[in-house]
């Protein structure tokens, strides 16, 4: 059941045991999967699979996360990458078991739907049970012999020299360590790839039939490119950064262009008797001077009082500020530097395991992933050969008979670990016990209050006190 799934997939993820060993990561989520099918049946017989392509599935998820963390970044899908390839290599060698579930066909054989043109299946056809055990047996031997040959195999990796691939193989199995140099060397990776898949063919049993149908395929939504964003986004910036940047400089431009003029113009205002009073202000004769440029008419017409100095025209005034500004390149470095820190951190969608919060809701690897299979499942099919009871006199013969979908049950609902959807709470800063009130002092009475009982003596009084 797909419970018994989620839990082992759950406890070993958030174990943190696959953190830096991705390929044992696949191989054991591979392994979670064959289980799990094994566990259900087909719809029509419920016939078990009984031997399912680990390793082929494996070796498609080990490349889907290899992927992943080489895509520079950028967002990342992994169900998109092992659906369906993952599916096929694990369904394409599944094989049915000689027996339906008992718990969907308590009756067996004789129980389920009749091969066409027979009145009962009375069981498996032992002629394909035997081609299925020959080719088993085959497959094994073939493989042994390549391991046969891996146990005198070295190969040599600097610095540290020759290693027998054999020996590296099964330390690697049994989690020894090993270093880095060595354990990702292609020539181990292979090796491992092939003891792995010898061991997957010794466990195989003699099988009736199998799956013939590819997946169905579905388009999965195409994930926002993080990069495309992010640079699209800094162009953005950057061109509103040139254009202030520009308009500042421009600014600055004219008012050293136009200074020397300004003041030849005051100057000569300033010897001029003839200008009627209040004389033209600083900024009104920075006007008179950009709107004779401009080819405007100015305000105030200063031309008819005074001799005005040779002025640029609007042409050359352009090229004068066009020279002296930097150029586009100049203040594209200009705006990158203005704009650092401004770009917002964009979302990082990368579905690798491990992630930093593992639960069935939030971990694309566990209830989507489910979502997926059934998904899956429903598409499966394939034939089995059986023995069936063909309408008498005739006698019982081999007959085909065909299966389409596949389904496990779900089981209970397996609840998320509070530390994999809770961040860690800082506890309280337990309170300080109250301090107790001092007891009051007790008062002392005044000199005052104690003068009328100092006693005298005869008619003699005490010198007064104080």
């Amino acid at each position: 059941m797909w419970a018994i799934f989620k839990l082992n997939i759950l406890l070993k993820m958030v174990s943190g045991q696959y953190a830096k060993d991705l390929d044992s990561f696949a191989l054991m989520y591979a392994k979670e999967y064959d289980k799990c099918i094994k566990r259900g049946g087909d719809m029509i017989y419920g016939v078990p699979v009984m031997n399912g392509n680990v390793t082929g599935m494996a070796s498609v998820i080990k490349d889907a996360l290899k992927k992943g963390q080489e895509n520079g970044g950028e967002n990342f899908n992994i169900l998109a990458e092992i659906y369906p390839s993952a599916f096929d290599a694990y369904w394409l060698g599944a094989e049915m078991a000689p027996i339906p579930n008992p718990l969907l066909k308590p009756g067996g054989w004789p129980s389920t739907p009749p091969a066409p043109g027979t009145i009962m299946n009375i069981g498996p056809n032992p002629i394909q049970l035997t081609i299925s055990a020959a080719i088993h047996k085959a497959l094994v031997e073939t493989l042994k012999g390549l391991i046969d040959n891996l146990k005198n195999t070295t190969v040599n990796i600097p610095p540290i020299g020759d290693v027998n691939v054999y020996d590296t193989i099964i330390k690697l199995i049994k989690k020894e360590p090993v270093a880095d140099e060595i354990k990702n060397h292609p020539v181990i990776k292979q090796a491992k790839d092939i003891y792995e898949k010898y061991e997957e063919a010794k466990k195989k049993k003699p099988a009736i039939g199998a799956q013939i149908k590819k997946a169905l395929k579905f388009p999965f939504p195409e994930l926002p490119k993080r990069q495309q964003i992010i640079d699209k986004i800094q162009e953005e910036l950057i061109d509103k950064a040139v254009e202030e940047i520009k308009k500042q400089i421009i600014a600055a431009v004219e008012e050293i262009i136009l200074q020397p003029i300004i003041q030849q113009v005051e100057a000569a205002i300033a010897l001029a008797n003839s200008i009627p009073k209040p004389l033209p202000t600083k900024k009104e004769i920075k006007q008179f001077v950009k709107d004779t440029i401009n080819g405007a008419i100015p305000k105030i017409d200063l031309s008819q009082y005074i001799t005005i100095p040779k002025l640029p025209t609007k042409e050359e005034f352009k090229k004068m500020i066009d020279d002296a500004i930097p150029s586009l390149e100049e203040l594209k470095a200009m705006a990158f530097d203005a704009i650092k820190g401004l770009v917002p951190d964009i979302p990082y969608f990368n579905f690798i395991p491990p992630n930093i919060v593992w639960s069935t809701k939030t971990n694309i690897m566990i209830d989507p992933f489910i979502n997926v299979a059934k998904f899956h499942l429903l598409g499966v099919s394939g034939t089995m050969s059986v023995m069936a009871q063909y309408p008498p006199p005739a006698p019982p013969a081999p007959a085909i008979i065909q299966w389409t979908g596949y389904t496990v049950i779900d089981g209970p609902m397996i609840p998320d670990f509070p530390s994999t959807v809770e961040l860690p709470q800082i506890p309280e800063i337990p309170k300080l016990p109250e301090i107790p009130a001092l007891p009051e002092l007790p008062t002392f009475p005044s000199l005052e209050m104690i003068k009328p009982a100092i006693p005298t003596i005869g008619n003699i009084k005490l010198p007064a006190i104080g």
